[in-house]
């Protein structure tokens, strides 16, 4: 028991992680604020160097949604692309899938070439689920295997960001989630192509352009889709423009 104590995350971070999550569902904040916050909280609570979260759109096709780095938005891009990967065997039984061998000649070949190159030893999906419904999943990818105790915890976190997506029966209200999910996907398309502006604007890398965009979120006020779309729209007397342009 005390082995597994120790390698757990500290309780109070994990208990505030929860509580920030929830406190964003309960204020409103939109689905994919909610699914990027889940991919970095991942990030700074397991030993995982970089995680990924994919929703099954209105036709049943994965679409990535938030991602803690480039490289796990790459290697998620590829199991949508390929149709080859954890993610979508996760998605289509409902079950976590693990691979820690990554071996070329196992069950994805080429994700696992990918996913090696990247410096990653082992590949975890975790399903986005309420009762027997499956809406995507939680990719974790990390340098070393982790245990059974720190999926619990990844477990735990995908299974309360999930309900800011179903806060419904999902049997009786399937047109609410899937309204939910195509607007997920429309917010990922609004704050990717705000990133490759401000990245390109500014010469720096997408992750540090998103930092930017939740930087001047968390100094406006606004959401982060609604920045996005501030920087799209280029309005000259938007908040957003005079703070971007200001640094």
């Amino acid at each position: 028991m005390t082995e597994i104590v120790l390698e757990l995350p500290d309780a109070s971070a994990l208990a505030l992680t929860l509580i920030e999550i929830t406190n964003s569902m309960t204020q409103g904040a939109e689905t994919i604020e909610i699914f990027t916050e889940l991919a970095g909280k991942c990030v700074n609570l397991l030993p995982v160097a970089a995680a990924g979260i994919l929703l099954r759109d209105v036709t049943g096709t994965l679409q990535v949604i938030g991602a803690s780095s480039p490289s796990a938005h790459l290697l998620d891009l590829f199991q949508v692309q390929n149709e080859q990967g954890p993610c979508l065997e996760c998605t289509m039984t409902g079950t976590p899938v693990t691979d820690v061998e990554l071996s070329p000649t196992g069950r994805w070949p080429r994700f696992a070439a990918l996913a090696s190159s990247q410096g990653f030893s082992a590949v975890y999906a975790l399903p986005l689920r309420s009762r027997d419904v499956t809406v995507g999943a939680l990719n974790l990818f990390a340098r070393e295997p982790l245990s059974a105790s720190r999926l619990v915890v990844a477990q735990a976190l995908a299974d309360t960001a999930t309900l800011s997506l179903l806060q419904v029966d999902p049997h009786i209200d399937l047109q609410i989630v899937v309204r939910r999910i195509h607007m997920a996907v429309e917010s990922r398309n609004t704050l990717e192509q705000a990133q490759g502006m401000i990245a390109q604007r500014f010469g720096i890398d997408a992750e540090a352009a998103l930092a930017r965009l939740q930087d001047v979120s968390e100094r406006t006020d606004l959401s982060l889709v609604e920045v996005a779309t501030a920087v799209i729209q280029r309005d000259p007397d938007s908040p957003v423009t005079l703070m971007l342009a200001n640094g």
